[in-house]
């Protein structure tokens, strides 16, 4: 088994486990609101910990800590052939289906660099689809299917990253396969462009100070000349 087909291997029992999930909940008694793609994603946090318990390929699996908004994984596991074990961080994303072309922010490069510094690499993104129903939701399939999962590492290659150093991406648009290197390599080049275009940002913004210190003073002297000519006519 070479590292494409170990990937693979991955993702494909992963699908079958958040496939069943679905299949067996198609309809939820969650309200379809703003909040409604944060529950869902608990709510999948929680099936999958439970699904994965005795499974042939996963083990040690567990939720994100509750009140930790800022953990950087909904879900972590163990995934095993034989005697070798890698660490899996997942992230349920749940979206609309009115939202196949949204950006949302994906996490921050930071976490992803510092997993990849600690001897791990797979980070997961486990999208599905809803719509609201009655007094509450169903799943839906986006192009055949109840679920789409794609590791970070090949995810598109438009994602970029924002001043708020998270990376983004639109949520239609497909994974493309690259090896373990090209993806750093990606990344890296990714950030670099980011801090690139801040430069640049800060520079205008640093060149319109100045103008605008000019600007300011001479209305300030004006104004200044105008109000001190009316105080002198005041008895």
């Amino acid at each position: 088994m070479n590292i494409k087909e170990f990937e693979n291997k991955i993702i494909d029992e992963l699908k079958k486990i958040i496939d069943e999930i679905i299949t067996h909940n198609l309809e939820l008694n969650i309200s379809a609101k703003a909040r409604a793609g944060a529950e869902i994603s608990d709510w999948l946090e929680k099936k999958f910990v439970e699904h994965t318990n005795n499974h042939k390929y996963f083990e040690n699996s567990e939720g994100s800590p509750k009140g930790k908004t800022k953990n950087p994984w909904d879900a972590k596991t163990i995934f095993k052939i034989n005697e070798l074990r890698e660490e899996i961080w997942i992230d349920f994303k749940a979206f609309k289906a009115t939202s196949a072309n949204s950006n949302p922010d994906i996490g921050t490069p930071n976490k992803i660099i510092e997993f990849i510094e600690s001897g791990n690499f797979y980070y997961v993104f486990v999208h599905v689809f809803y719509q609201s129903k009655d007094d509450g939701l169903e799943f839906v399939q986006s192009n055949k299917s109840y679920s789409q999962l794609y590791f970070l590492k090949n995810i598109s290659s438009t994602f970029r990253r924002n001043p708020k150093n998270q990376l983004q991406v639109n949520i239609s648009a497909p994974p493309e396969y690259r090896t373990r290197g090209e993806f750093i390599k990606l990344l890296m080049e990714k950030i670099k462009e980011s801090h690139t275009r801040q430069i640049e940002i800060s520079k205008r913004a640093l060149e319109n100070v100045d103008k605008n210190f000019d600007k300011l003073m001479k209305a300030n002297r004006n104004s200044e000349t105008e109000l001190t000519k009316k105080l002198k006519k005041l008895k």
